[in-house]
């Protein structure tokens, strides 16, 4: 099943490989600002969409798992 929610353009799965173990990352590219000092950062939406993919990751991906949120907007920084 794939992970669809609001705001979101990609989803991509990654291994990070690390000496203290493996970990799967879900890789989740977003329009949403994410950074809280942009005048168009949303925390409700950004705290909604960690929220819907956090139970996605819960539900289906085994073991150690991590989510990266990455937006598609310029000027974050």
């Amino acid at each position: 099943m794939s992970f669809k929610a609001p705001h979101v353009s990609f989803v991509s799965f990654a291994v990070e490989v690390l000496p203290s173990g493996i970990t799967q990352v879900m890789i989740v590219e977003t329009g949403l600002h994410l950074n809280p000092k942009h005048p168009s950062y949303n925390r409700f939406a950004v705290q909604t969409l960690i929220s819907a993919a956090q139970k996605y990751a819960g539900a289906n991906i085994e073991g150690p798992a991590a989510i990266r949120l990455v937006s598609t907007q310029n000027g974050e920084i």
